[in-house]
């Protein structure tokens, strides 16, 4: 079978596609229907995948109703899954996010790919081939309508400041433009730092200010770490959402401000509300319009790309001639809880270990230790049924002790019947 480059349009739906994502040493998206069911050297060439290490017929593709099982088919050079090699003619059913690796190459599995085959253009300074296309089609919408703020959720390390600036910079806000860390300004300044004063409005204001908010009128401002704001500055915050006034500290009557604010949070909003420590009618407020950049983790297609990006910042040569494949694939498999951050020290430290171009197995062990145990492995059916029956049914728990996330879990329970 092959692709039908006519109708790209069929593949951009709500659903998606399964389909494998190349991610070293060649990019793009393999939608298993031009497989013809056989993963090999010939079924993957039409792709301008060219690997001399794959076999002609290296594993077996089967579509059993909304799953899909793959089977080795014994190749020399073997099938591995999530860092494991199969055994011959052993089939597994693939879950999303999976890893494969066959010869040189490595492919992530989506169960529902959504978009182009070729890699999407970075988000301004933000690498993302594949990982971020539905934070792409967020943001294409929130373009469509006018909007005076943005929430942005993502782990620390996954590059919201980036974000926040492409963000102003496609809502027409580019200038001016500051970016305030709402947790390292003392709160009894805050105030009037962010929303101004009047002279006299307190022993050391001898001249009034305007304030970053009036003075970055027609621009932007990021609020960084959002959830550390005192519940005493939220309702002015609120009425400047609602109303788009501020209320400068010692005056009598608001003022009308235009600016694009951009509030960023690494998640938790939620349970500060539950705590007390963060207005319910904020948080409703601030997710009419959000975005939500996910962890490394949840993109690890993405992960080479980036690592090119930041060897070439620190000047390390990551030929993809010169990197080894099982190093590479220790990379994917890493959770990187620092996300971007820890990638860029991973390597910078492995450039020590090994200053020669490329990166090698045994330099990114020594840094990340080794392959912790296969996801693939773990999610078979008597292991799940075993895993929820030990949780009292809780997925969360049972995803925990399972090694994988409650969204993979739970796509895996909607494809199988376990019966526990």
């Amino acid at each position: 079978m092959t692709l039908d480059h006519a109708s790209p349009e069929a593949r951009d739906t709500v659903t998606g596609t399964p389909a494998l994502i190349a991610t070293f040493p060649f990019s793009r998206a393999i939608p298993l229907e031009t497989l013809g069911g056989v993963l090999g050297r010939k079924s993957l060439r039409p792709h301008e995948i060219d690997d001399r290490e794959i076999s002609s017929q290296h594993a077996l593709l089967e579509c059993r109703g909304a799953t899909v099982d793959l089977t080795c088919l014994g190749s020399r050079n073997g099938t591995f899954i999530d860092g494991r090699r199969l055994a011959p003619k052993e089939c597994v059913t693939l879950i999303d996010g999976v890893l494969v690796r066959i010869g040189r190459s490595l492919f992530v599995y989506r169960d529902r790919f959504i978009g182009a085959l070729s890699p999407s253009e970075p988000l301004g300074d933000l690498i993302a081939p594949f990982g971020l296309r539905a934070l792409a089609r967020a943001l294409t919408a929130l373009t469509l309508r006018p909007t005076s703020f943005v929430l942005l959720e993502g782990e620390t390390g996954t590059g919201k400041e980036l974000l926040a600036r492409h963000v102003v910079e496609r809502l027409g806000r580019k200038t001016p433009y500051a970016a305030v860390n709402v947790a390292s300004v003392a709160a009894g300044v805050f105030e009037s730092q962010f929303f101004g004063h009047v002279a006299g409005a307190f022993s050391d204001a001898r001249t009034a200010s305007p304030g970053l908010l009036t003075a970055h009128e027609g621009g932007a401002i990021l609020l960084d770490e959002l959830g550390s704001l005192p519940l005493s500055l939220q309702s002015k915050l609120l009425r400047l959402l609602d109303q788009r006034e501020v209320l400068p500290v010692g005056a009598t009557r608001p003022h009308c401000v235009d600016v694009l604010l951009v509030a960023a949070t690494n998640g938790g909003l939620e349970k500060a509300v539950t705590e007390g420590r963060f207005r319910e009618d904020l948080l409703a407020r601030l997710n009419i319009a959000r975005l939500d950049l996910p962890p490394l983790r949840e993109r690890a297609e993405d992960i080479y790309a980036i690592a090119q990006q930041v060897a070439v910042r620190h000047k390390v040569d990551l030929d993809p001639a010169q990197v080894e494949v099982e190093a590479l694939e220790r990379m994917l498999l890493h959770p990187w809880p620092r996300n971007v951050r820890e990638l860029e020290s991973t390597l910078r430290e492995a450039a020590t270990h090994d200053p020669r171009p490329g990166l090698r197995h045994w330099a990114i062990q020594r840094i990340l230790g080794a392959t912790t145990q296969s996801r693939s492995g773990l999610l078979q059916d008597e292991l799940v049924a075993e895993a929820l029956a030990l949780e009292g049914d809780n997925e969360t728990a049972a995803a925990r002790r399972l090694g994988v996330t409650r969204g993979k879990l739970r796509r895996y329970l909607s494809k199988k019947e376990i019966v526990t």
